[in-house]
């Protein structure tokens, strides 16, 4: 990895969770020096950070976090419920016996997350966010990979955008419990439906929060 890749990397997970929160203005001057990064290449990480759907460069108004938006939350939604169910179906037909072990030991290190840990919503974000990157790597559909990738991003910076609990999340781990359990037993089409509510009831949590 780049030392360009790296503060983009940096920068993404600290938006993702908050850290650089919904409408915080981001300063060239401050983050070049943080990084000790040029000028040149902090933009072009800027521009990648905007195609990601994360932050917002605006003319003459400097470049901020993007805030929560309910048509993008909407939309971004019916995407991801869609596409992580073609994702699971396919990779419930492709997933070998060493790739299900290491689904169940991600599930197994979610399960042991002690809720009350400072650390722990970040913690259970990393694992949730290999898991789905393993069932898209599985899945082996690179332009599904692309698009998707994306929208999980996107998702996950509403879930630290709107305070959930770490407990809450660990409540995500029931349903890919259920995938697993459906992907071991070689049942594609379950395992669509499971990955649509899941999405579902990730949305759900979201608006709960919002209303």
């Amino acid at each position: 990895m780049t030392f360009k890749q790296k503060i983009y990397e940096s920068l993404k997970r600290r938006i993702i969770t908050n850290d650089l929160h919904a409408g915080q203005q981001l300063y060239e001057k401050e983050l070049m020096r943080e990084y000790g990064i040029g000028r040149t290449p902090l933009r072009e990480i800027f521009h990648e950070l905007q195609r990601d759907g994360l932050i917002e460069i605006l003319p003459k108004l400097g470049t901020k976090v993007v805030s929560m938006d309910l048509k993008m939350l909407r939309e971004t939604v019916q995407l991801r419920k869609e596409l992580e169910g073609l994702a699971a179906e396919l990779a419930t037909r492709n997933i070998a016996p060493n790739q299900l072990d290491e689904f169940r030991q991600l599930l197994m290190d979610a399960e042991n997350i002690d809720t009350s840990d400072s650390e722990a919503l970040i913690t259970m974000s990393e694992i949730d966010g290999k898991i789905h990157e393993m069932i898209y790597s599985i899945a082996g559909n690179d332009q599904l990979i692309h698009i998707i990738r994306t929208l999980l991003d996107k998702m996950t910076m509403y879930w630290f955008q709107v305070g959930f609990s770490a407990s809450e999340f660990q409540e995500q781990f029931e349903e890919l419990e259920l995938l697993y359990n459906a992907m071991s037993n070689g049942d594609s089409s379950e395992a669509k439906n499971i990955m649509k509510r899941h999405i579902d009831h990730f949305a759900e949590l979201i608006k709960k929060h919002i209303f």
